[in-house]
C-alpha cells in the first residue's frame, strides 16, 4: 500500500469545523474506507452503507472469481461463443480498452495462457481474441483460453460509483480509499481547505515521502517491495523494473488505479509524454539517484501539504 490518508482522529474537527465520520467496509479482497465531513453521524453512516452497497453490488459484476459474475462468464466463452454484460462491466470494459491504447499496451486487463491477449475493445477489432459491441453490450469470443481480470481498475472504479451515491445523498466532502492503494478526494473538508494524503514509502509503509492535499482528485500508488513482483510489463512478459513506485494522479478513481500499474512498466520518457498528452494527469516516480532515491514529478501536480493545513 503506497497511498495513505492523514491519519486523523474521526470525530470533532477544528471549532467551527465540519465533524468527519469514518467507517470501513471489506470487499473486492480489500478494505473501502471511507470518510465524511458531516454533523449529523447517523446521516453519514446511512450515506455510507449506501456507498458500500454499491460496492457490493459492482462485485457481483467484476470479480472474476464470482461464478456467476460478468467477468467470470466472460471468462468461460470458447471461440464463436458471446455473452451480454450489464452496463455498468459495460462501462468498466470501454474504459480499460482506452486506457490500453493511451499507454500503448502499458495497462492490459486480459491473458491468454500465460501471455497477454488483446482486451475487449469499444469496437471489433480485426484478430483479437475477444470483441465487443458497446451498443449491445455483447463480449464475443475469437478463440479460446482468454481471461479477464480487473484487479487493475475494478477498485477505482468502484470508488468512483462510491462518489456517485454520495452526491446523491447530498454529501460534498468524503475521502473515499480502497485499501489505501487508491484514494478519491470528494470536494473541500471544512469548505476551505482540502483532503491531506500521503505518499507511503514503499518498503516501510509507517514512512511518508510527502504529503499532498486534493480536492476533486484521486491519487493511486503501485510499487513491487511490498509485495513482491506482483506487476507485469504486459508488452513484455517481464516483471517491472523501472521504478520502486508510482503514483497516479487524475480525475476519477478509476484512470489512477489503471494508470498507477501502467506508469510502473514505463519509461520516464513515455510517462512523460503520456501527461503531456493528458492535461488532468499527473504522475510521481521514485527513482534511484546518486543520493539514494528521488521523486520525479510530471505532469499535473498536487499541492504539497503545508504544516498545519487543513484536516483530513
Amino acid at each position: 500500500m503506497s497511498v495513505a490518508e492523514d491519519n486523523r482522529p474521526s470525530g470533532p474537527g477544528p471549532q467551527g469545523a465540519a465533524r468527519g465520520w469514518r467507517l470501513t467496509h471489506d470487499a473486492m479482497a480489500c478494505t473501502f474506507g471511507v470518510r465524511i465531513a458531516a454533523d449529523d453521524e447517523r446521516y453519514a453512516e446511512q450515506a455510507a452503507r449506501a456507498a458500500f452497497d454499491e460496492v457490493d453490488r459492482l462485485e457481483q459484476l467484476l470479480n472474476r472469481f464470482i461464478p456467476h459474475s460478468d467477468i467470470a462468464r466472460i471468462n468461460e466463452l470458447r471461440a464463436g461463443e458471446s455473452v451480454r454484460v450489464a452496463l455498468e462491466t459495460s462501462d468498466c470494459l470501454q474504459l480499460a480498452a482506452t486506457i490500453h491504447d493511451d499507454t500503448h499496451g502499458a495497462f492490459d486487463i486480459a491473458f491468454r495462457g500465460r501471455r497477454r491477449a488483446s482486451p475487449a475493445g469499444a469496437a471489433a477489432r480485426v484478430n483479437a481474441p475477444l470483441v465487443f459491441d458497446p451498443v449491445s453490450r455483447v463480449v464475443g469470443a475469437q478463440a479460446d483460453g482468454v481471461e479477464l481480470d480487473l484487479g487493475g481498475i475494478g477498485k477505482g472504479f468502484a470508488l468512483d460509483r462510491m462518489a456517485a451515491v454520495l452526491r446523491e445523498w447530498r454529501i460534498d466532502a468524503a475521502l473515499l480509499d480502497s485499501g489505501q492503494s487508491t484514494v478519491y478526494a470528494l470536494g473541500r473538508p471544512n469548505r476551505a481547505g482540502a483532503w491531506r494524503v500521503g505518499l507511503r514509502r514503499p518498503e516501510r509503509q509507517e514512512q511518508a515521502l510527502e504529503t499532498l492535499e486534493l480536492c476533486d482528485q484521486a491519487l493511486s500508488g503501485s510499487g513491487q517491495r511490498l509485495h513482491g513482483a506482483h506487476i507485469v510489463d504486459p508488452r513484455t512478459g517481464r516483471p517491472a523494473e523501472q521504478h520502486a513506485a508510482a503514483w497516479a494522479l487524475a480525475p476519477t478513481a478509476a484512470v489512477s488505479d489503471a494508470l498507477s500499474t501502467a506508469f510502473m512498466v514505463m519509461t520516464p520518457a513515455e510517462v512523460a509524454g503520456y501527461c503531456e498528452r493528458h492535461g488532468d494527469v499527473g504522475a510521481i516516480l521514485l527513482r534511484p539517484a546518486a543520493a539514494g532515491e528521488e521523486l520525479l514529478y510530471y505532469g499535473a501536480r498536487p499541492r504539497p501539504a503545508e504544516a498545519g493545513g487543513a484536516a483530513s
